[in-house]
């Protein structure tokens, strides 16, 4: 069965393809159109997905569309009903899913005529929001039964979910409205603080450098309910109480994006991830103490912070976690395509094995070339590239990297990156002054092998898989901090990428030439882009290149170094 999941009409427009219940393409629109977060239509995505799979459009099966039209549009009529108060959540929230958004979810058909020149006869299928959270999670996860655990900004009518699954079984148990959005709560103080809009990763970092000062407050808002789930007072919801003064009055003004950032900025920062995680392991323990299962898979946004991850993970109650590296709405079309192979009753083959995230488009030598022939930059084809890029970057240069299938999500996992060694601290001053132009409180990640990780980090085998795919955040080992210093955040942890011969064989043969040279295995890892989406294709990639201040580019077999175009 050949099943086309799409998400369109919203922020991170996205296609994917899954045939007989196994994944065979995802990306998203944004890597394409270089617009971040984009709500165009997904035609580039689709006519991708498709021609992986070598799929035409009149062999589509199903098409599933990671949104329930008809449970927004009832659930947008009622809080219709009070004029006054819409008004104002269509003012100063905008959710992404109006009426002008739902309305567009009608004409998907039309749409995908438009794009790929023909009817489609399959039908269509709405998939719940959180419905797509969970089967990404689930399904993905090497589990045959396990507790599930969805919680973002919010989906049609719920901004938490829980589900149990067995087998080909996923069962709704409970929800919360809303108005219970810790989502929301994290977006609203990253705006309140400044940043914009998908910045939460921002106050993820700020909040190291922060104390707990103002614990009384959060607590004040976040109400800890005795069944496990929360309550969440109304004046935190509500962008309008952010503006008329309302939680001026508690924690003083707004803080403009151009204003220097203060002590305070930074406490609110620690105190919301402190309420926030402790609202999350509050429901983990509660959760875990009414099933009888051991697995854990977390879906939803909420679930790109990797301090809370790491303390889902250490409250131990569970015995294994899982949760997909694309677990924010990039995933959501590969979720409601699973979902809908779960419905078809289609095999999901869990055998244990590493998921990979190399699910987009590759390049082979011959465009890669031309790429840079027409950009007119010089380089050379290298016999021994991992050799040649690794002496490159003992040499203390920052390279991009460029390889094989990119990488699904909004982290970069070693196919389209930016690396660097780790050890000195002007490397991360540089990266993110010079080439990121980002914050400079901001930390970079490690990528690693797994005997590194043992060597440099408080972690034990076997690893949790949340270490293969930069969702966990584990502490340095006090001996390496200072020797760490371009991949160590202010409280010592790092957000590691462990890589294996078997999940990222030539990511892991760069790691082992570095290492012959600098007696370790890791490098500083950063997605491959510049205040645009990751890059997508070599021409992307050449165009960064010459527009930054990158040392080098390494694109498959190619080598070009701005210092030396003769690689020897």
């Amino acid at each position: 069965m050949n099943i086309l999941g799409i998400t369109a009409f919203v922020h991170d427009s996205a296609a994917c393809l899954v045939i007989d219940g196994q994944v065979v393409a995802n990306a998203e629109e944004e890597r394409f159109n270089r617009e971040k977060h984009t709500q165009a239509f997904p035609a580039q995505a689709i006519r991708y997905v498709l021609e992986a799979g070598r799929i035409a459009p009149h062999e589509i099966d199903l098409v599933t569309f990671n949104w329930n039209p008809w449970t927004s549009l009832l659930h947008e009529l009622g809080k219709a009903l009070c004029l006054p108060l819409y008004l104002k959540i269509l003012k100063y929230n905008r959710p992404p899913k109006n009426f002008t958004t739902i309305f567009s979810s009608h004409r998907l058909r039309r749409h995908l005529q438009q794009c790929l020149g023909e009817k489609i006869s399959a039908p269509i299928k709405w998939v719940g929001h959180h419905q797509a959270h969970a089967a990404a999670s689930y399904c993905l996860s090497p589990f045959h039964e396990a507790d599930i655990l969805v919680v973002d900004g919010h989906g049609e009518n719920a901004s938490t979910s829980c589900y149990s699954a067995r087998g080909n079984t996923l069962t709704r148990q409970w929800t919360l409205p809303i108005l219970s959005s810790l989502g929301i709560l994290y977006r609203n103080f990253t705006q309140y603080l400044g940043f914009h809009d998908y910045q939460e990763g921002v106050i993820m970092a700020l909040a190291a450098y922060g104390r707990d000062a103002y614990k009384d407050f959060f607590n004040g808002k976040v109400k800890l309910l005795p069944n496990g789930k929360i309550r969440i007072h109304s004046s935190c919801m509500g962008w309008w109480h952010y503006l008329d003064g309302a939680i001026a009055k508690e924690l003083g003004p707004l803080r403009r994006s151009l204003d220097p950032l203060t002590q305070r900025d930074k406490d609110i920062a620690a105190s919301l991830q402190a309420c926030v995680k402790n609202s999350m392991l509050h429901m983990v323990r509660h959760l875990a103490a009414k099933s009888n299962r051991r697995n854990l898979c977390l879906g939803g946004g909420v679930f790109l912070n990797c301090d809370i991850n790491k303390s889902i993970l250490e409250s131990e109650c569970y015995d294994r976690i899982f949760i997909p590296p694309f677990t924010s709405d990039s995933g959501g079309a590969m979720g409601s395509a699973l979902w809908g192979a779960v419905e078809a009753k289609e095999e999901l083959k869990k055998d244990g094995a590493f998921f990979s995230p190399y699910w987009g488009p590759e390049y082979g030598p011959d465009v890669v070339e031309s790429a840079f022939v027409q950009a007119q930059i010089p380089c050379i084809k290298s016999s021994r590239v991992c050799r040649d890029a690794a002496q490159i970057l003992a040499d203390g240069k920052i390279v991009g990297w460029f390889q094989g299938r990119m990488e699904s999500g909004p982290r970069a996992l070693g196919n389209r990156s930016i690396l660097a060694a780790p050890f000195d601290a002007s490397t991360r001053d540089r990266l993110n002054d010079g080439i990121k132009k980002r914050e400079n409180f901001r930390p970079f990640a490690p990528v690693l092998t797994e005997e590194a990780a043992e060597k440099y980090f408080e972690v034990e085998a076997p690893l949790p898989s949340l270490a293969y795919y930069m969702l966990l955040t584990v502490h340095v080992r006090p001996e390496y901090r200072e020797r760490l210093a371009a991949v160590v955040h202010v409280d010592g942890s790092s957000r590691i990428q462990v890589v294996t011969a078997s999940t990222n064989e030539r990511l892991h043969r760069l790691l082992c030439e570095f290492e012959k040279l600098t007696d370790g295995a890791m490098l500083l890892n950063t997605s491959f882009n510049v205040k645009e989406p990751i890059v997508c294709s070599p021409r992307d990639a050449l165009r960064t290149y010459k527009a930054s201040s990158l040392d080098a580019l390494v694109m498959g077999d190619y080598v070009a170094d701005r210092d030396s175009p003769q690689v020897t």
